[in-house]
């Protein structure tokens, strides 16, 4: 190993390819390994290739040199879009190759990027590292660097936001009504997997106890697919809430997100987006795996009702009660919430 990760050090000050074409909340997940990279080879040439639909989010990151894009949603992923990759890749004579996926499809690009040396999970890897226990994806991330000689400790998300970016979502709250001198509570009643979504009338309840005790603005983001739910937990609350669905783009959405004082989220990609932009956090998780997903920190709380079959076989639709999910009362999130926001008026 030590003799591998000499070779890497000499190879490595070069070019870098990193690799991850996951999910919006698995890109944000990347970021500390991404800046591990970066401040152990500060002179290399750092390149990232990510799902084009999640690569805006790493936009502005000044670790990164280059991001390159593989869409995901083609119909000729498998081929045209496979090659037109690999071609890119290829161009860029890459030496080093870190898989932070450990997939088959992210271990092929890597082979046939030509890197010299390549960081992974499969056969086609010069230095093979299988995942091991249940821990957070960014301990998983690490033990890839790790096999590179990079030495990682910061867990802490990243997220870069221009000030034009701040200045537009300041803007964005004042025409929606949002006072900017009382507490600003973020809700993400949505998620990819509807599993993983707490009740309308739950959320509906927090919101009306947030504006009876702390006079706070209660603001309902979600993407285009959820205007609806949105509407649905404005609608089920007695007080006014904000709605903020369907018309922002996921940088707009995390400029938004960094202007609460307080986010209440489901286990999705917003959660990790505003654990990115330095908004503590209420995570609610059911099906998914909170050990591995969970936001790290004392900013952060996650609360989850234990079952045994949690977490379950992701992406499911198998599950008939979502016990996981309604077994997370109202009190018990009133009390997080709450606890949060009054030590926040205290400090």
């Amino acid at each position: 190993m030590t003799d591998n990760r000499q070779r890497i050090k000499q190879m490595a000050s070069e070019r870098i390819l990193l690799i991850r074409l996951s999910s919006l909340g698995d890109i944000v997940l990347t970021t500390p390994a991404i800046r591990a990279v970066r401040a152990h080879f500060p002179d290399a040439y750092i390149a990232m290739l990510v799902a084009e639909q999640s690569a805006e989010i790493l936009r502005e990151n000044p670790h990164l040199n280059e991001i390159i894009t593989f869409d995901r949603l083609a119909k000729n992923k498998d081929t045209g879009e496979m090659l037109r990759v690999i071609r890119l890749l290829r161009e860029q004579k890459f030496t080093l190759a870190i898989d932070l996926q450990r997939k088959f499809r992210t271990e092929m690009l890597m082979y046939f990027s030509g890197a010299t040396e390549r960081i992974g999970k499969g056969r086609l890897c010069t230095v093979r590292v299988s995942e091991r226990g249940n821990k957070h994806a960014t301990a998983h991330y690490f033990e890839l660097l790790h096999a590179a000689g990079i030495p990682t400790e910061d867990q802490r998300l990243e997220l870069f936001l221009s000030e034009s970016e701040r200045f537009a979502a300041a803007q964005r709250f004042d025409t929606a009504g949002v006072n900017d001198g009382q507490l600003k509570v973020g809700f993400f009643p949505g998620a990819g997997w509807k599993l993983r979504e707490w009740m309308p009338d739950r959320f509906a309840a927090i919101g009306d106890k947030l504006v009876a005790h702390f006079d706070a603005n209660v603001l309902i983001f979600g993407g285009e697919k959820e205007m609806e739910l949105v509407q649905t937990v404005a609608d089920f609350m007695d007080a006014r809430a904000i709605p903020f669905a369907g018309n922002l783009q996921i940088r707009q959405l995390a400029a938004c997100i960094e202007k609460c004082d307080l986010f209440l989220t489901n286990d999705t990609g917003p959660m990790h987006i505003a654990a990115a932009v330095g908004t503590p956090t209420v995570s609610l998780f059911g099906p998914g795996n909170h050990i591995r997903f969970q936001p790290l920190g004392t900013m952060h709380q996650t609360i989850r009702y234990d079952v045994p079959c949690s977490p379950c076989k992701q992406f499911t639709d198998k599950c008939k009660d979502n016990i996981c999910m309604k077994g997370i009362g109202v009190d018990e999130v009133w009390e997080s919430v709450s606890r949060h926001l009054t030590t926040h008026q205290t400090t």
